[in-house]
């Protein structure tokens, strides 16, 4: 199933850039989610066909992955640990180069549930990774959402966009810390000297996101599976987004811990189309000739506050990280779907 990961595809997109990590050590949290394990196989094949001198990682999470994840990146570098990052990560005794805080739960679903959680790993996380480069002098990215933009009014937005978010609601959990967490970085950079910067990402999607992770593509995925209609929520047009395939996404966020400018904050998504969940079940339909049918309902409590567009301006990152994405969206959707319809089941939503 790792045909349908485009590594190679990501390796293209971050160039010579990669170069910068030859004999390096990477310290990254949240390398067992969905992101994560893009970012351990693209670590993996610079290794293997890239880097003179490979780097290292120390791939941490809150649980390790299955004893066949283990061996099957043994020999590439890649050290996992296990570490509840609700709480203080200390700094391994061996000199890091680079730190990566990606470890969150962003699933609505999931941070409803728990969102005492999904604040400490966001704040508890990035304070003690910040902590990490600072003792190391070590360049540092942290992974934000285009959450913190809730519903914007220029679309596409750019980073200089001010989003109004509240603090009352179930998404709030999520939304305040991830922007809390960019204060973080920019109080490290600013007042410790910690060359830090973060992404904001937009509505990635591709292989090795969970069928029961609840946002839209694998609910699609997931009903194209068991032949079942999908209930979308909103009314036609509302709301819209611009959904990024994975590969693109991987790609800005190694530029980003690469390229990135001190305290800065970087969009990383796809600026079109930014569409609507039917005609985006359209595209669905047309790209992987299937008949996925849809009909519309009220949305549950959590989904209620989610913003209605999502749309980034990429300006900034194309010129100050080299970020162009290259994988399309109708590419993004066959291999997401040869994947998710080999491994989903056709669960319940």
């Amino acid at each position: 199933m790792d045909d349908y990961y485009n590594i190679e595809d990501v390796s293209n997109m971050i160039g010579e850039d990669a170069k910068k990590f030859e004999g390096k050590t990477i310290l990254w949290t949240g390398t067992n989610g969905f992101l994560g394990q893009w970012i351990i196989r693209v670590i993996q094949y610079l290794n293997n066909y890239v880097l003179d001198s490979p780097c290292k990682l120390l791939a941490y999470d809150m649980i390790l992955p299955n004893h066949e994840h283990l061996d099957k990146f043994a020999d590439c570098g890649i050290h996992f640990y296990s570490h509840n990052l609700t709480t203080k990560l200390s700094a391994p005794r061996e000199k890091i180069d680079f730190v990566v805080h990606m470890a969150g739960i962003a699933s609505p679903t999931h941070y409803k549930l728990k969102p005492l959680e999904t604040i400490d790993v966001a704040l508890e996380g990035v304070r003690s990774t910040l902590e990490i480069s600072k003792i190391n002098k070590a360049k540092f990215l942290f992974t934000s959402s285009s959450e913190v933009y809730q519903t914007a009014t220029i679309i596409p937005t750019p980073e200089t966009y001010i989003g109004a978010i509240a603090s009352n609601n179930e998404r709030s959990c999520y939304d305040v810390s991830k922007l809390m967490a960019e204060n973080y970085v920019y109080v490290y950079s600013r007042n410790f000297g910690v060359e830090a910067c973060s992404v904001r990402i937009f509505n990635s999607f591709g292989p090795g996101i969970s069928e029961n992770d609840s946002r839209i593509l694998p609910r699609i995925a997931s009903a194209a599976k068991s032949g079942k209609i999908i209930s979308i929520y909103r009314t036609k047009e509302l709301p819209r987004r611009t959904y990024c395939p994975t590969a693109n996404t991987v790609a800005g966020i190694f530029k980003a811990l690469l390229n990135g400018k001190k305290s800065e904050i970087y969009n990383i998504g796809m600026s079109k189309p930014e569409i609507s969940v039917d005609k985006l079940i359209d595209i669905i339909n047309e790209t992987i000739q299937s008949n996925i049918k849809y009909k519309f309902v009220e949305p549950t409590s959590v989904y209620i506050s989610e913003p209605l567009r999502r749309c980034p301006d990429i300006t900034k990152a194309t010129n100050e990280i080299g970020y162009l994405p290259k994988v399309s969206l109708e590419r993004g959707i066959k291999d997401f779907f040869g994947w998710a319809l080999n491994v989903y089941k056709g669960i319940e939503h």
